[in-house]
């Protein structure tokens, strides 16, 4: 009995010679490749779907939205973060911030997305960066409301304090025993209206100021709108053709 010779591996397919390879297919039809294929952004494609390469929808399409959109929303979350802490530091309403929290977030998804776009992309990408520049008014309207309070309380000990420098004790409120409950269910819903009033906060600007409101709500859209052009359809590379090697089979 005589042992058969080794079979040599092959590097192109990574399969010993003689075994049954896999057919290659269309990335995005599931045809077999036959004579000859493309790459279309990356991924294997025949003839006919790379004539038609712009109107594809990439394999995976829901996966790799979802990626985007949670890179997204970390961007949206950073820029909120960031965007409330240079108006509280710096003591100025910088509303072109908001340029560029738009920006954060469709350079996130747009690499998340691998340089793929769309219209429920732009929409993401919009709605992350509108909330993320409106809930920055919470901190910032927290902020506001503390110093004033602090304020108040500095004017009231120095109105306590009698002509002749003794301090009297300023009246004390009964305090009254707190009312049963959750606490966790009264934060969270804190929580909700505070995010409310950010989402809505924009707009209510305009109560104060007609022109400020307007002009914040302008700026807003600029970034919104930078966001949206950011995920926009872009022109899909096409590579090819390349000629299709059949598969080598021997017998056993």
């Amino acid at each position: 009995m005589t042992t058969p010779p080794l079979t040599p591996l092959s590097f192109q397919q990574a399969v010993y010679e003689g075994d049954p390879a896999p057919a290659d297919q269309c990335a995005y039809c599931g045809r077999g490749i036959t004579n000859e294929y493309f790459r279309v952004g990356g991924h294997l494609a025949c003839p006919v779907c790379a004539q038609r390469a712009q109107s594809l929808v990439p394999p995976n399409a829901h996966s790799v939205f979802l990626h985007a959109l949670s890179y997204g929303a970390v961007a949206a979350v950073l820029g909120c973060i960031g965007y409330a802490l240079l108006v509280i530091l710096s003591g100025w309403s910088i509303g072109y911030a908001a340029i560029g929290v738009g920006y954060m977030v469709g350079w996130a998804m747009r690499r998340a997305a691998k340089g793929h776009g769309g219209r429920r992309y732009q929409v993401a990408a919009a709605l992350l960066t509108y909330a993320a520049v409106a809930v920055a008014f919470v901190p910032i309207a927290l902020h506001s409301i503390g110093e004033k309070k602090a304020k108040q309380a500095h004017v009231s000990q120095q109105s306590v304090t009698s002509p002749d420098g003794s301090q009297n004790e300023a009246p004390t409120a009964a305090v009254s025993p707190k009312a049963g409950g959750s606490h966790w269910g009264k934060f969270l819903v804190g929580i909700v209206v505070l995010l409310g009033i950010g989402l809505i906060s924009p707009f209510l600007q305009l109560t104060g100021s007609i022109a400020g409101g307007l002009l914040n709500l302008f700026i807003i859209f600029i970034g919104v709108r930078f966001a949206w052009q950011m995920m926009a359809v872009k022109t899909v590379s096409v590579d090819g053709p390349f000629e299709a090697v059949p598969p080598q089979t021997s017998g056993r």
